[in-house]
């Protein structure tokens, strides 16, 4: 049994949008641990991050890049006393169809714990992730979520990734998801002229 620290170290506006996988790494976790701690970048305390044995970074990424909230975090522990032992994980989501386009972060990740003498054991990457909770996509994003906190709880290495189904299924949901946007906007302007 471990102690678990689960932070939303994403920008405080898009945590909305991994909530669902945050809610679900959870469920899994909490079970399988002495203690399962959960925080965002509001009511996270560097003085007690490297009390716990496994630390699960969750963030959802834009242009490829780590959150400016996730690197602050990174610059407050800089100066404390590190505990060796501390297994880093992180589950990435970004809203391009390609889970690739997390390697950028998970990479400037890797480096942090090379840098920091911590042992990073890998992550889970998600693609499309604004459009996966409202497909059917959403339960197979759920067997990887599973699988990824079984490595987690066995403390092994995990490289996963998962995306919508089909290019086809994206595009389909994506332009769904753009002309809905499109029709309010014009209900909004409609409004506005009367």
């Amino acid at each position: 049994m471990a102690k678990v620290l689960l932070i939303h170290s994403g920008l405080k506006h898009t945590q909305d949008t991994v909530e669902p996988f945050f809610k679900r790494l959870e469920v899994h976790l909490q079970n399988h641990c002495d203690c399962l701690d959960v925080r965002n970048i509001l009511t996270f305390d560097e003085r007690t991050f490297f009390e716990y044995d496994q630390v699960i970074f969750i963030f959802s990424i834009a242009m490829n890049c780590i959150p400016s909230s996730t690197l602050e975090i990174f610059e407050k522990l800089e100066n404390h006393p590190k505990n060796k032992n501390t297994e880093v994980y992180a589950l990435i989501a970004c809203d391009e169809f390609e889970p690739e386009k997390c390697q950028l972060s998970e990479m400037v990740m890797k480096r942090w714990c090379e840098k920091e003498n911590l042992q990073f054991k890998g992550s889970l990457k998600i693609g499309s992730h604004l459009f996966i909770m409202k497909t059917i996509s959403r339960y197979v994003v759920a067997n990887y979520i599973k699988t990824f906190a079984e490595a987690i709880i066995k403390h092994k290495n995990v490289q996963l990734q998962v995306t919508m189904l089909t290019d086809r299924i994206f595009m389909k949901t994506a332009n769904k998801y753009w002309n809905k946007e499109i029709q309010k906007k014009q209900k909004q302007k409609m409004k506005d002229v009367i």
